[in-house]
């Protein structure tokens, strides 16, 4: 699956664009501000099927509770709650 990410520089996703892993490469247009990075998809949603409605909500997860931590590759990490564990 390719997972595109739209964030600010902190990592905090705003949108993310998703599709096939054989699918040409999106061509995405962040708003000004926003980042666009190709990240790895996380397990929860690696073998999703796109045309399921309920896959909807597994998506919305990860808006929820992951950012993008760019390194030496871009990858998608679990947010830290807010009572720090």
């Amino acid at each position: 699956m390719r997972v595109l990410a739209m964030h600010d520089a902190q990592g905090n996703i705003h949108h993310i664009v998703v599709g096939p892993p054989d699918s040409p490469p999106a061509v995405v247009t962040a708003e000004p501000g926003l980042l666009v990075t190709e990240v790895e998809a996380p397990e929860e949603i690696a073998d999703l099927d796109l045309s399921d409605p309920q896959s909807q909500r597994q998506l919305n997860e990860v808006l929820q509770n992951f950012r993008v931590e760019a390194q030496a590759e871009a990858r998608l990490v679990r947010k830290a709650s807010e009572a720090g564990y």
